[in-house]
């Protein structure tokens, strides 16, 4: 970050800043309205909490703090999230010149992957150009036929006889067996292409660079319906995160120098995958990282109910472990604004696990109780929220480079259940891990139960919305605007869950 961050705004602002970072000068316009908005959206969001404030119907107190609170977790997260993308740093897609006699070993961790799978990710690493380096397959399932693979293939082969602290303990026992200067990580599914490692070798020839992490791309269906190409965490979230020096790695496609895995003890072994949490010790150390913006990867994510829900609840465990027991705020080495940056992850995933279903509760009680949070007219209600609503839609379209969509949202919130869930395991996991198997790399539809189980809760939601749009119009006769405002929010709900719902319910509108 600049020494004098709001100087450096100032001068961008009006234009007269000198610009040497990559894409800088040339996103000027679009950074600077969405950073503009973000000011403005934030003055309606306190003019509009104020006002709920002010007129708070205490006579239904149980109503309003949940309702207030919920808006006030949102409010936070929306500061966290203009804080994250308020600056995004770009790198060259040719990379940093490529320095001298660095050696690579190429991790590739497995554990019971079908062998056709992890033979095409061997393979593809086979024909990496960079000529100084060595293949390793780690192979956790103890199979005989990757063994020979590897032989098959003039790969190295290690099996570990004590298969302890899951793919952190595989990576940690390789890296205690081998002695490149960098090592690639490489998922089992993740088939490399030749450049990878000539494009990002580069940028360890800066001091204390701890890490370069790629984007991984996947095999997936016509239109990504489940979310899975995150193109909002690739494309904007984690160039933000690089600003800050905060970009994180994510497993695989990534490359870290030894010298750095080594001063931390290796790779995390604290929670169920080691990416997010190695990644905070390393930037707690002072190390640095960088986000390289070329896909170089490809392999594949989840596409049925309940492979999607596992992948994201383990996601969500890990960062909200992180939040609730190792809190980055209490981090010493870290920035001011890398503690907000990792802050951001377990936030996140408490809000729409924990605050969003509040939201969706409250238009159903208010249709069945008559009640309403606010001691004001429904429709001035609607004057102070309409402001925050409209301009926080704009903001964020500018913020992410109009790449967050109503889908993305719909994503996110189809996902409550499954966060929900992982703030439960979270704070009942400080001291021992809860029990985690690998994604499968099959589509696995199950029958309608199975998939019926993984959206009952957004079933029941949406029915009881429904019941309440019923049960208002019904009962209702001579308050329009009360019916009105609750009838729209109602609606909303079904809309946002509809597509978890249809997507569970019915794969086959995966393809289409």
């Amino acid at each position: 970050m600049p020494q004098k961050p709001f100087k450096n705004w100032v001068d961008d602002l009006l234009g007269r800043k000198e610009y040497h970072r990559y894409l800088e000068k040339e996103t000027r316009t679009s950074r600077i309205q969405g950073q503009l908005l973000a000011i403005v959206n934030t003055g309606c969001a306190l003019f509009y909490l104020v006002w709920c404030l002010l007129h708070a119907n205490w006579s239904v107190w149980y109503f309003f703090v949940p309702f207030f609170v919920t808006e006030v977790a949102f409010f936070i997260l929306f500061i966290l999230w203009g804080h994250l993308l308020w600056n995004k740093r770009h790198h060259a897609p040719a990379g940093l010149e490529r320095p001298v006699d660095l050696s690579v070993d190429i991790f590739i961790p497995c554990c019971g992957e079908p062998l056709d799978i992890i033979e095409r990710t061997v393979t593809a690493a086979t024909h990496i150009s960079y000529q100084k380096k060595i293949i390793h397959i780690l192979d956790d399932g103890a199979q005989d036929s990757v063994r020979e693979l590897a032989e098959r293939l003039g790969v190295n082969y290690i099996r570990r006889e004590v298969r302890e602290n899951r793919k952190a303990g595989n990576l940690n026992h390789a890296l205690a067996l081998t002695s490149g200067d960098l090592i690639l990580a490489l998922d089992a599914d993740q088939v490399a292409a030749p450049e990878i490692i000539d494009r990002i070798i580069g940028y360890f020839s800066l001091p204390y660079m701890a890490f370069v992490q790629t984007p991984q791309t996947f095999e997936l269906p016509e239109n990504d319906p489940w979310g899975n190409s995150d193109e909002v965490f690739y494309k904007v979230m984690q160039p933000g995160k690089d600003y800050d020096n905060a970009a994180i790695s994510c497993g695989s496609g990534v490359m870290y120098r030894r010298k750095a895995l080594e001063e931390i003890g290796g790779f995390s072994t604290w929670n169920l995958v080691e990416d997010l949490h190695t990644s905070m010790n390393l930037h707690d150390r002072c190390w640095k990282s960088v986000f390289h913006e070329v896909p170089y990867t490809k392999g594949t994510a989840p596409v049925d109910p309940a492979g999607n829900l596992k992948q994201r609840w383990q996601w969500a465990t890990d960062s909200l472990r992180m939040f609730f027991w190792d809190n980055p705020l209490f981090r010493k080495g870290l920035t001011i604004y890398q503690k907000l940056q990792y802050f951001h992850f377990g936030y996140n995933y408490l809000v729409f696990g924990f605050f969003l279903p509040i939201f969706f509760v409250l238009p159903i009680w208010s249709l069945f109780t008559h009640q309403f949070m606010l001691d004001t007219p429904p429709w001035t209600y609607m004057l102070a929220r309409l402001p925050y609503f409209c301009v926080y839609i704009l903001t964020n379209q500018l913020l992410t480079d109009k790449i967050h969509s109503f889908k993305s949202f719909q994503v996110q919130a189809g996902l409550f259940g499954a966060y929900f869930d992982a703030v439960i395991t979270a704070l009942r996991t400080r001291n021992t891990l809860p029990d985690y198997t690998v994604t499968s790399k099959k589509a696995l539809q199950g029958n309608f139960l199975s998939r019926l189980y993984c959206c009952l809760p957004h079933i029941i939601i949406s029915c009881g919305a429904l019941a309440a749009v019923v049960y208002g119009i019904i009962t209702i006769k001579d308050d329009f605007w009360f019916l009105a405002v609750n009838l729209f929010w109602c609606a909303w709900i079904v809309v946002v869950l509809s597509r978890f719902i249809c997507l569970s319910l019915y794969p086959r509108l995966l393809m289409k």
